[in-house]
């Protein structure tokens, strides 16, 4: 629960908007004469939750469509076949179980089929044969559900910035932590660098949630890559290094340093004037003795907080003024 609800985490932002969407079409099911009132609320989390990689106006528009042509081909072969009962459960239970075995970015497939299931066990519980009405209600409700999914996905405007900033920041400074753990005594510490392991895990997680949540692109996730294969880097060498002498002085060194860094990656997204100029003040990457692989790495998440991009690999660092 803590991590759920913590700074790096899109958890509360997309709950928030989920609750708000339910709870207004909650209200709405009960306050108008709809004949499914719950289909309201249905829509409104449906339109916030879809497939991997979609935005809520992506998921409207493939959930929008798959209804209709759900409804259409139900009402079309109702005309032709009234099925009783049982023959009714028993298609249900196979377009479901289909439904269920597509991949979850077969949106507009899942919810073609889905539909048809909806209408024809809430047909077969009403006292007579309501087909044609309840289709015309599902289309109602659905498209009032969708359209208070949007206005809430424009109220609550996907992943704050602060916690995109946040997520960054905790992931370098408990690198620093790790690191610094290793030129301090020498060996490998379990505890720092699981701890520092499980923070990038929560900035990848944020990284894969920042661009679904948006309403409009805004290329924060691409800012938010080099960063993270930056830090990666760093975590890697810190994990298969061998054991060498401590150094506590140059673990002071580079804790101050990534200290430094996450600081400065709390004002601004990487690349931005605000990471920037707050980078300028940081002093000049640290330079432990026999240990140039590592200077490169400190020098290169600097670099990539600082222009969000990685230098190539057979390049030298850039120069860095004190």
């Amino acid at each position: 629960m803590r991590h759920a609800v913590s700074s790096a985490s899109p958890a509360p932002t997309v709950a928030l908007r989920v609750a708000l969407a339910v709870a207004v079409g909650t209200v709405l099911g009960w306050a108008l004469p709809l004949l499914h009132p719950a289909w309201v609320a249905v829509g409104a989390a449906a339109s916030l939750q879809g497939g991997p990689g979609r935005q809520p106006s992506q998921r409207v528009g493939s959930r929008f469509v798959g209804t209709v042509a759900g409804v259409a081909i139900t009402v079309l072969v109702a005309q032709v076949h009234q099925p009783g009962t049982g023959a009714t459960v028993a298609v249900a239970t196979v377009v479901h179980g289909v439904s269920r075995g597509l991949p979850p970015s077969a949106l507009l497939l899942r919810t073609l089929l889905n539909t048809p299931v909806a209408l024809l066990l809430v047909d077969a519980v009403l006292p007579e044969p309501a087909l044609a009405p309840l289709a015309a209600y599902r289309l109602l409700d659905l498209t009032l559900g969708m359209c208070l999914g949007m206005a809430a996905a424009l109220l609550v405007r996907g992943v704050p910035l602060r916690r995109v900033r946040a997520a960054v920041s905790v992931a370098v400074a408990a690198t620093g932590s790790a690191v610094g753990e290793r030129l301090r005594t020498g060996t490998f510490h379990a505890a720092s660098e699981s701890t520092a392991w499980q923070r990038t895990s929560d900035l990848w997680t944020m990284h894969a949630s920042v661009p679904v949540e948006e309403i409009r692109a805004t290329g924060t996730a691409d800012r938010l890559w080099p960063s993270l294969l930056a830090i990666r880097r760093l975590l890697c060498w810190n994990l298969l290094r061998d054991a060498s002498a401590p150094a506590p002085d140059e673990s002071a060194r580079v804790g101050d340093f990534l200290r430094a860094l996450s600081g400065a990656a709390r004002t601004d997204l990487p690349g931005s004037p605000g990471i920037g100029s707050a980078l300028s003040r940081v002093p000049r990457t640290p330079r432990p003795a026999h240990e140039p692989e590592l200077h490169r790495r400190l020098t290169a998440l600097r670099s990539t907080l600082e222009d969000a991009a990685l230098p190539p690999p057979a390049t030298e660092p850039p120069r860095e003024t004190d």
